[in-house]
Protein backbone atom coordinates (compact mmCIF):
# COMPACT_ATOMS: atom_id res chain seq x y z
CA UNK A 1 0.00 0.00 0.00
CA UNK A 2 1.08 3.84 -0.95
CA UNK A 3 1.96 5.55 2.07
CA UNK A 4 -0.09 8.49 2.90
CA UNK A 5 2.02 11.80 1.95
CA UNK A 6 2.40 14.81 4.20
CA UNK A 7 -0.23 17.66 3.44
CA UNK A 8 1.24 19.58 0.24
CA UNK A 9 3.75 22.01 1.25
CA UNK A 10 6.23 19.95 3.26
CA UNK A 11 9.05 21.20 2.11
CA UNK A 12 10.28 24.94 3.52
CA UNK A 13 11.15 27.32 1.04
CA UNK A 14 15.21 28.40 1.42
CA UNK A 15 16.70 31.74 -0.40
CA UNK A 16 16.83 30.45 -3.61
CA UNK A 17 20.76 31.00 -5.00
CA UNK A 18 20.47 32.67 -8.92
CA UNK A 19 23.63 32.15 -9.58
CA UNK A 20 23.57 28.37 -9.04
CA UNK A 21 20.33 28.49 -11.33
CA UNK A 22 21.75 30.04 -13.93
CA UNK A 23 24.62 27.93 -13.40
CA UNK A 24 22.62 24.48 -13.34
CA UNK A 25 20.39 25.46 -16.23
CA UNK A 26 23.47 26.96 -18.42
CA UNK A 27 24.97 22.99 -18.20
CA UNK A 28 21.50 21.94 -18.99
CA UNK A 29 21.18 23.45 -22.13
CA UNK A 30 21.86 20.73 -24.74
CA UNK A 31 19.93 17.94 -22.63
CA UNK A 32 16.94 19.83 -21.16
CA UNK A 33 14.85 19.36 -24.18
CA UNK A 34 14.89 16.15 -24.66
CA UNK A 35 13.72 15.63 -20.51
CA UNK A 36 11.18 18.66 -20.93
CA UNK A 37 8.29 16.34 -20.64
CA UNK A 38 6.88 18.35 -18.22
CA UNK A 39 7.68 21.53 -19.27
CA UNK A 40 6.38 21.13 -22.60
CA UNK A 41 2.59 19.57 -20.90
CA UNK A 42 2.96 22.85 -18.51
CA UNK A 43 3.59 25.16 -21.89
CA UNK A 44 1.28 23.89 -24.06
CA UNK A 45 -1.04 24.72 -21.34
CA UNK A 46 -0.26 28.08 -20.60
CA UNK A 47 -0.12 28.42 -24.74
CA UNK A 48 -3.59 27.71 -24.31
CA UNK A 49 -4.15 31.02 -22.65
CA UNK A 50 -3.31 33.62 -24.79
CA UNK A 51 -5.18 35.89 -25.72
CA UNK A 52 -6.88 34.96 -28.78
CA UNK A 53 -8.10 38.38 -30.65
CA UNK A 54 -4.70 40.02 -29.74
CA UNK A 55 -2.38 41.55 -32.36
CA UNK A 56 0.32 42.73 -29.96
CA UNK A 57 3.40 44.75 -30.85
CA UNK A 58 6.01 43.53 -28.30
CA UNK A 59 5.79 40.54 -27.00
CA UNK A 60 8.16 38.98 -23.82
CA UNK A 61 8.95 35.41 -22.88
CA UNK A 62 10.25 35.52 -19.65
CA UNK A 63 12.81 32.75 -18.57
CA UNK A 64 12.74 31.55 -22.54
CA UNK A 65 15.31 28.51 -21.68
CA UNK A 66 16.45 26.55 -24.81
CA UNK A 67 13.84 29.11 -27.10
CA UNK A 68 11.08 26.72 -28.00
CA UNK A 69 8.22 28.29 -26.50
CA UNK A 70 9.69 31.77 -27.63
CA UNK A 71 10.05 30.44 -31.23
CA UNK A 72 6.36 29.01 -31.02
CA UNK A 73 5.17 32.75 -29.77
CA UNK A 74 6.91 34.60 -33.13
CA UNK A 75 5.10 31.69 -35.24
CA UNK A 76 1.73 32.54 -32.85
CA UNK A 77 2.30 36.05 -33.72
CA UNK A 78 3.92 36.94 -36.67
CA UNK A 79 3.40 40.25 -36.62
CA UNK A 80 4.79 41.26 -32.91
CA UNK A 81 8.60 41.67 -32.22
CA UNK A 82 8.94 38.84 -29.56
CA UNK A 83 12.38 39.01 -27.07
CA UNK A 84 13.53 36.04 -24.84
CA UNK A 85 15.19 36.44 -21.79
CA UNK A 86 16.99 34.01 -19.44
CA UNK A 87 19.51 34.41 -16.36
CA UNK A 88 21.21 31.24 -17.93
CA UNK A 89 23.88 32.82 -20.99
CA UNK A 90 24.20 28.82 -21.86
CA UNK A 91 20.69 28.90 -22.12
CA UNK A 92 20.90 32.00 -24.35
CA UNK A 93 23.45 30.64 -26.49
CA UNK A 94 21.76 27.41 -27.43
CA UNK A 95 18.37 29.74 -27.98
CA UNK A 96 20.02 32.12 -30.57
CA UNK A 97 21.29 28.94 -32.47
CA UNK A 98 17.91 26.71 -32.70
CA UNK A 99 15.82 30.16 -33.17
CA UNK A 100 16.81 33.60 -35.12
CA UNK A 101 12.57 35.04 -35.40
CA UNK A 102 13.10 36.55 -31.87
CA UNK A 103 15.87 39.04 -29.74
CA UNK A 104 17.62 37.58 -27.13
CA UNK A 105 18.57 39.53 -23.52
CA UNK A 106 20.09 38.52 -20.86
CA UNK A 107 18.68 39.96 -17.58
CA UNK A 108 17.07 38.73 -13.94
CA UNK A 109 13.51 38.41 -13.79
CA UNK A 110 13.04 40.41 -10.78
CA UNK A 111 15.31 43.57 -12.17
CA UNK A 112 14.15 43.41 -15.76
CA UNK A 113 16.32 45.57 -18.35
CA UNK A 114 13.20 47.16 -20.10
CA UNK A 115 11.70 50.67 -19.71
CA UNK A 116 7.88 50.63 -18.27
CA UNK A 117 5.34 49.73 -20.24
CA UNK A 118 7.34 48.62 -23.25
CA UNK A 119 5.51 45.18 -24.25
CA UNK A 120 1.87 43.95 -24.81
CA UNK A 121 1.64 40.66 -23.85
CA UNK A 122 4.39 38.90 -20.98
CA UNK A 123 4.85 34.90 -21.66
CA UNK A 124 6.37 32.63 -18.80
CA UNK A 125 6.44 29.04 -18.62
CA UNK A 126 7.79 27.24 -14.93
CA UNK A 127 10.53 30.03 -14.79
CA UNK A 128 8.72 32.65 -12.09
CA UNK A 129 9.02 30.26 -9.09
CA UNK A 130 13.14 30.73 -9.04
CA UNK A 131 12.19 34.33 -8.35
CA UNK A 132 9.88 36.84 -5.71
CA UNK A 133 6.42 36.09 -6.87
CA UNK A 134 5.78 39.72 -5.61
CA UNK A 135 8.88 41.15 -6.78
CA UNK A 136 7.78 39.32 -10.57
CA UNK A 137 4.08 41.18 -10.59
CA UNK A 138 5.63 44.53 -9.87
CA UNK A 139 8.48 43.95 -12.59
CA UNK A 140 5.62 43.20 -15.09
CA UNK A 141 3.49 45.14 -13.38
CA UNK A 142 5.98 48.14 -14.67
CA UNK A 143 6.98 46.71 -18.15
CA UNK A 144 3.59 46.27 -19.32
CA UNK A 145 1.42 48.66 -21.39
CA UNK A 146 -2.31 49.20 -20.06
CA UNK A 147 -4.31 46.81 -20.92
CA UNK A 148 -1.03 44.50 -21.44
CA UNK A 149 -1.67 40.61 -20.46
CA UNK A 150 0.70 38.42 -18.40
CA UNK A 151 -0.01 34.48 -19.47
CA UNK A 152 2.46 32.28 -16.98
CA UNK A 153 2.80 28.98 -15.25
CA UNK A 154 4.41 28.26 -11.88
CA UNK A 155 4.84 26.29 -8.79
CA UNK A 156 3.47 25.86 -5.54
CA UNK A 157 4.68 24.11 -2.10
CA UNK A 158 3.99 20.72 -2.59
CA UNK A 159 6.12 20.31 -5.60
CA UNK A 160 7.81 16.74 -5.52
CA UNK A 161 6.41 15.52 -2.05
CA UNK A 162 7.01 12.06 -2.46
CA UNK A 163 10.79 12.42 -2.90
CA UNK A 164 10.93 15.33 -0.20
CA UNK A 165 9.35 12.78 1.70
CA UNK A 166 11.80 10.31 1.05
CA UNK A 167 14.82 12.00 1.35
CA UNK A 168 13.36 12.80 5.02
CA UNK A 169 13.67 9.08 5.62
CA UNK A 170 17.85 9.32 4.83
CA UNK A 171 19.45 12.00 6.25
CA UNK A 172 18.20 16.03 6.93
CA UNK A 173 20.07 17.66 4.91
CA UNK A 174 17.70 20.04 1.92
CA UNK A 175 17.44 18.02 -1.39
CA UNK A 176 14.40 20.03 -2.39
CA UNK A 177 13.98 23.40 -3.76
CA UNK A 178 11.06 24.72 -1.54
CA UNK A 179 8.14 27.19 -3.21
CA UNK A 180 5.91 29.62 -1.72
CA UNK A 181 2.12 28.02 -1.07
CA UNK A 182 -0.63 28.75 -3.66
CA UNK A 183 -2.47 30.89 -0.88
CA UNK A 184 0.42 33.08 0.08
CA UNK A 185 1.00 33.51 -4.23
CA UNK A 186 -2.99 34.81 -4.61
CA UNK A 187 -2.12 37.07 -1.57
CA UNK A 188 0.45 39.03 -3.32
CA UNK A 189 -1.65 38.94 -6.66
CA UNK A 190 -4.56 40.42 -5.08
CA UNK A 191 -2.10 43.32 -3.57
CA UNK A 192 -0.55 43.83 -7.25
CA UNK A 193 -2.75 46.34 -9.06
CA UNK A 194 -3.59 43.41 -11.65
CA UNK A 195 -7.07 42.30 -13.19
CA UNK A 196 -7.12 38.58 -12.24
CA UNK A 197 -8.82 36.35 -15.26
CA UNK A 198 -7.61 33.52 -13.98
CA UNK A 199 -5.37 31.42 -11.34
CA UNK A 200 -5.42 27.89 -10.40
CA UNK A 201 -3.49 25.09 -9.09
CA UNK A 202 -3.14 21.77 -10.57
CA UNK A 203 -1.43 18.43 -9.60
CA UNK A 204 0.42 16.87 -12.31
CA UNK A 205 2.41 14.08 -11.87
CA UNK A 206 5.03 12.22 -13.90
CA UNK A 207 5.80 7.97 -13.61
CA UNK A 208 9.18 6.70 -14.02
CA UNK A 209 10.01 2.85 -13.87
CA UNK A 210 13.13 3.35 -11.85
CA UNK A 211 14.00 6.08 -9.30
CA UNK A 212 17.76 6.49 -11.02
CA UNK A 213 15.93 7.50 -14.29
CA UNK A 214 13.86 10.62 -12.48
CA UNK A 215 17.65 11.62 -11.03
CA UNK A 216 18.98 11.61 -14.17
CA UNK A 217 16.19 13.45 -15.61
CA UNK A 218 16.18 16.09 -13.39
CA UNK A 219 19.62 16.50 -13.32
CA UNK A 220 19.24 16.85 -17.21
CA UNK A 221 16.63 19.40 -17.25
CA UNK A 222 19.19 21.66 -14.64
CA UNK A 223 16.20 21.86 -11.89
CA UNK A 224 18.92 19.97 -9.00
CA UNK A 225 18.55 21.94 -5.82
CA UNK A 226 19.32 25.53 -6.06
CA UNK A 227 18.91 26.78 -2.59
CA UNK A 228 21.57 28.86 -0.86
CA UNK A 229 23.07 26.26 1.04
CA UNK A 230 25.13 22.97 1.17
CA UNK A 231 24.28 20.35 -1.45
CA UNK A 232 23.91 17.07 0.69
CA UNK A 233 26.47 14.50 -0.63
CA UNK A 234 25.63 12.09 -2.86
CA UNK A 235 27.14 8.59 -1.55
CA UNK A 236 26.14 5.67 -2.89
CA UNK A 237 24.83 4.13 -0.01
CA UNK A 238 22.68 6.99 0.56
CA UNK A 239 21.04 6.43 -2.88
CA UNK A 240 20.49 3.24 -2.45
CA UNK A 241 18.82 3.90 1.01
CA UNK A 242 16.54 6.61 -0.99
CA UNK A 243 15.39 3.62 -3.43
CA UNK A 244 14.43 1.28 -0.68
CA UNK A 245 12.09 4.23 0.54
CA UNK A 246 10.78 5.66 -2.40
CA UNK A 247 9.97 2.33 -3.80
CA UNK A 248 7.02 2.24 -1.14
CA UNK A 249 5.28 5.12 -3.27
CA UNK A 250 5.59 2.74 -6.59
CA UNK A 251 2.09 2.36 -8.30
CA UNK A 252 0.94 0.78 -10.99
CA UNK A 253 2.13 3.36 -13.33
CA UNK A 254 5.13 3.61 -11.75
CA UNK A 255 7.45 5.81 -9.30
CA UNK A 256 5.26 9.51 -9.04
CA UNK A 257 6.82 12.71 -8.68
CA UNK A 258 3.89 15.35 -8.16
CA UNK A 259 4.38 19.41 -8.98
CA UNK A 260 2.00 21.92 -8.01
CA UNK A 261 1.52 24.11 -10.88
CA UNK A 262 0.14 26.84 -10.94
CA UNK A 263 -1.48 28.64 -14.15
CA UNK A 264 -2.55 32.36 -14.28
CA UNK A 265 -3.56 34.61 -16.26
CA UNK A 266 -3.60 38.46 -15.67
CA UNK A 267 -4.35 42.05 -17.32
CA UNK A 268 -3.07 45.52 -16.34
CA UNK A 269 -5.97 47.87 -15.98
CA UNK A 270 -5.79 50.17 -18.92
CA UNK A 271 -5.71 54.06 -17.52
CA UNK A 272 -9.41 55.43 -17.08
Amino acid sequence: MQPKLKAAGCAAKARINKQRVAANFSRAATTYDSAAVLQKRVAARVMMGLPTEARPGCVLDLGSGTGSQTALLSGHFPDSHVTGLDLAMGMLQFARSQCDSASWCSGDIESLPFKSESFDLVFSSLAIQWCSFETVLEEIHRVLQPGGVFVFSSLASGTMVELEEAWQQVDRDVHINGFDSFEQQQRWLLESGFKQQSFRQQTETLYYPELFQMLRELKALGVNTVHDGPPGLMSRGRLIRLQEVYESFRVAAGLPLSYQVLYGILRKPAHA
